[in-house]
């Protein structure tokens, strides 16, 4: 007796779900969406110049020309870079496109705060805050080598891992890879290999003082002909952290039905991150390994 009430309360349920259908909303007010400065700066003090990005974004429901999905930059900023004591205008660069000066205007200091003011002869401000950090990057070691021979083409697998420093709140980004190009220094290019294991942004939430491992994909001789593996090794400010990780999120989900993904922000009266980064890059001649 009781199945067969629980049956009706279910059927009942439904007809009312179904019910409830049967009126459709036509048409839905969307409220008015204007663009947005979009600023993106990473000072190290281990860079030789300073480059901010200035863009504007596109409103909701703004169509654009055909396919064309650039975003030109904001060339008419006024972008001013301080330390609290010193301030520098950054000029515009029209071969990069971005606010570009060498790091003799203003000196980037570890451990040193540093703010960023973005205006426009239009009326748009935005500003942002950050901190250089401190310390050294760890040394980064390989724990092992694997060799792989598939139909006569070899390749290996680098497996490597560093310590995280000392006390909480360290943030890292790591990346391994090789440099093309010819024999020139200004025509070399970093081609980042990615890892099968290991996430290339980390912090030391609950793993303060261990180990971070990582194994790299599949490198090819033609790969590496110089036999050496660059890996790079950033501290980086939360700002950095939370950018990255949370623009990253938006890849590698099956789940159709997954929602979207808010990208994080620190800029005041806009959108983009200003962050502080410090790090080194490490040489590994993979011949001392084999």
């Amino acid at each position: 007796m009781k199945k067969h009430n629980l049956t009706i309360f279910l059927i009942t349920g439904l007809l009312i779900i179904l019910g409830a259908c049967d009126s459709m909303i036509s048409e839905v007010d969307v409220p008015d969406s204007e663009p947005k400065l979009v600023v993106t700066a990473f000072l190290s003090s281990d860079d030789d110049s300073v480059s901010v990005s200035v863009y504007k974004s596109r409103p909701l429901y703004v169509s654009s020309q055909g396919w064309d999905l650039s975003f030109p930059p904001v060339n008419n900023a006024t972008v001013t870079l301080s330390d609290g004591l010193n301030s520098v205008v950054i000029p515009f660069n029209p071969y990069s496109g971005t606010y570009r000066a060498p790091s003799s205007a203003i000196q980037v200091t570890a451990g040193k705060s540093y703010s960023l003011i973005v205006t426009t002869p239009d009326g748009y401000n935005a500003s942002s805050a950050c901190t250089i950090p401190d310390g050294t990057a760890p040394d980064v070691e390989i724990t092992g080598i694997d060799t792989i021979n598939q139909y006569g083409n070899i390749s290996i697998k680098v497996s490597l891992r560093f310590r995280d420093l000392p006390g909480t709140g360290n943030f890292y980004r790591i990346a391994a890879g090789t440099m093309y190009g010819n024999e020139y220094a200004y025509d070399k290019y970093f081609n980042e290999m990615g890892f099968e294991r290991g996430e290339p942004y980390v912090s030391d939430k609950n793993k303060d003082g261990e180990y971070f491992t990582f194994k790299t994909w599949e490198i090819y001789e033609a790969d590496s002909p110089d036999n050496i593996l660059y890996v790079s090794l950033l501290l980086t400010d939360e700002s950095y952290f939370n950018y990255h990780r949370s623009t990253g999120s938006r890849f590698g989900s099956d789940d159709f039905f997954a929602e979207p993904t808010p990208v994080y922000t620190n800029i005041n009266g806009g959108l983009g991150v200003f962050a502080g980064v410090k790090g080194q890059i490490t040489e590994i001649n993979l011949g001392n390994f084999r």
